[in-house]
């Protein structure tokens, strides 16, 4: 085409230069209306209006072949920059419990177990950080950079109770407990604090860690944690578990139905009209009408204290201002070796050698298997070597288990062989007590009594 030709060639940009249009013109002159354009003429045409970028060749070649006149077409396109993503955290627990009961199938309502936090083993990913990014460069027709805004990092978490990778990207909870987010603050606290009651709007509670409840303990709930209970208000007919200490810096009238078993020692106030297993020691004012299992020693303090009614054993011995009370309640206290450790330490042993048993025959068969597979033989099978070396696994565990507590058993039996029961002021006719199972009973109050075996018998000492 000639000078005077390049008219009809029209291009034009968007206002935000991130598009160019290309309008090839009927043409016309000496060559007539069958002139055809020429690539490397309309191309030279768009260069020269300033666009350099993202320019469509096979569009461009499109129109020419195709004839394409008189029609305005996107022949160049620019890129839009990305920004870039602001840093986050991703959390592998939830963040938020709404603490309402749950309605369960059948329409009814669960109080008991409402979900007021997460638990967390110690190793366990809590939080990981995705980085900020840069965003994505774009450009607009005529060349020009287009600079991306790029994403905001996050601080880095404020708290307690977890480690980091090395990049710091990655949280962890260093100790078993209940984890904690709120405002960049991430904490795993091996305490779990109730401020108020227990009750059935707040529901069960099992925990890792140490459980701290300020108010009181409502029937019908129950506390499961492994490392220390505190209760700072009264408890009633409720199930109270701990793998170590339980404190009741009030009491518990159980109404019959509370049951509390401690791995550790026992404190309270009173303890009246419940079941308890404590593995350590018992320390009370007083103690009503409870059955008691104690590996330890009971020692209920005070002028007034008193054991009267039920049924309280001390493997390692009892003392308490008074055994029974003046109206000759039928009360049963027990010291020493019992009839009831004899046989937890016989089913212990039972339980073990059983145990040993099935460990050995485990063991014939996979002795077997491993014959077959290095046989070769058809008659191997993978899944039931699995199965049957799982089964050993866990037999050994359950052999550890019982071959401790056995030894546990055995030495607290060796040490019972001392046990004494001791009445500082008075001991009351109605009371049965039983020193390794030998038994003394009261025909008249006593003062300032202590029963000790001796031999075949109990031996008496008063103040008197």
């Amino acid at each position: 085409m000639g000078e005077n030709e390049l008219d009809s060639i029209v291009v034009t940009l968007s206002e935000d230069k991130m598009n160019a249009f290309l309008c090839l013109r009927t043409p016309y002159g000496i060559d007539g209306a069958d002139k055809k354009y020429n690539y490397e003429e309309v191309l030279e045409r768009i260069k020269e209006c300033g666009v350099k970028m993202g320019i469509n060749e096979q569009k461009i070649h499109s129109m020419i072949d195709n004839k394409t006149y008189d029609s305005t077409e996107i022949i160049a396109s620019g890129k839009a920059s990305q920004d870039g993503e602001d840093g986050e955290y991703k959390f592998f627990f939830e963040t938020k419990h709404n603490g309402k009961p749950v309605v369960k199938e059948d329409g009814s309502v669960d109080y008991y177990n409402i979900k007021l936090f997460e638990l967390v083993t110690k190793g366990q990913k809590l939080v990981e950080y995705i980085p900020h990014t840069n965003g994505v460069f774009g450009f607009d027709v005529c060349g020009k950079l287009l600079i991306p805004k790029p994403g905001r990092p996050k601080s880095r978490l404020r708290g307690r109770g977890f480690t980091l990778n090395e990049d710091e990207t990655e949280y962890y909870a260093a100790i078993d407990g209940k984890v904690e987010y709120k405002n960049m603050d991430l904490n795993v606290l091996s305490v779990l604090t109730i401020d108020g009651d227990v009750s059935l709007n707040v529901g069960n509670i099992d925990f890792n860690g140490d459980v701290e409840i300020k108010g009181n303990v409502i029937t019908g709930v129950t506390i499961n944690a492994k490392g220390n209970v505190t209760i700072g208000g009264y408890v009633e007919g409720s199930v109270i578990k701990a793998g170590k200490d339980i404190i009741f810096k009030d009491g518990i009238n159980g109404k019959g139905i509370a049951y509390v078993e401690a791995g550790g020692n026992i404190k309270a106030k009173f303890l009246e009209n419940l079941n308890i297993r404590c593995h350590g020691d018992i320390e009370a004012n007083y103690i009503l009408n409870s059955a008691v299992m104690c590996y330890g020693k009971v020692k209920v303090a005070g002028k007034q204290g008193v054991i009267h009614g039920g049924d309280v054993t001390g493997i390692l011995g009892i003392e308490a201002a008074n055994l029974g009370n003046d109206a000759y309640v039928s009360t049963i206290i027990r010291a020493g070796e019992t009839k009831a450790l004899q046989s937890e330490y016989a089913s212990l042993i039972i339980k073990l050698k059983r145990c040993k048993e099935d460990v050995k025959i485990l063991s014939a068969v996979l002795d077997k298997l491993d014959i077959l597979k290095k046989a070769g033989s058809e008659k191997y099978n993978q899944k039931t070597f699995d199965e049957v070396f799982q089964s050993k696994i866990i037999k050994n565990s359950e052999i550890s288990k019982f071959d401790e507590n056995a030894k546990i058993l055995f030495e607290l039996m060796a040490k019972s062989s001392s046990a004494k029961v001791v009445a500082n002021n008075l001991l009351y006719p109605g009371a049965k007590v039983f020193v390794s199972n030998s038994l003394y009973e009261a025909k008249e109050p006593i003062k300032g009594v202590t029963l000790i075996k001796f031999g075949d018998k109990i031996a008496v000492s008063s103040s008197d």
